[in-house]
């Protein structure tokens, strides 16, 4: 079982592990101000860590469930989670620059 699923906790820990050493910077489409990229950056890295922790939970929770399927199915489920998380990872940026738009007057 774990020779199966420790892929799908690589994205999780990658996440929580950007989050806390604070790296990468966050990469907007537009040109931000200093203020704002302190903000886009802290937002981020702080979505990241939680959102990992949410993934590795996750991925726990369908470990346990899948257990005592054939190891071919865990195997393709084990791919599907890993999309799936990499596509959240990707995802994170929606909200990080929605808060951007309805903060940009304040810190302009």
């Amino acid at each position: 079982m774990i020779t199966i699923w420790w892929p799908a906790f690589i994205v999780p820990v990658m996440m929580v592990v950007s989050g806390i050493l604070h790296f990468p910077k966050y990469r907007s489409r537009q040109k931000l101000s200093e203020k704002q990229q302190q903000f886009a950056n802290g937002l981020a890295w702080k979505m990241r860590w939680q959102f990992g922790l949410v993934f590795a939970a996750l991925a726990f929770m369908l470990m346990r469930s899948v257990l005592r399927m054939a190891a071919g199915t865990q195997q393709m489920i084990v791919y599907v989670v890993i999309v799936l998380q990499a596509v959240g990872f990707l995802l994170i940026a929606l909200p990080v620059e929605r808060a951007l738009q309805e903060n940009s007057d304040d810190m302009a």
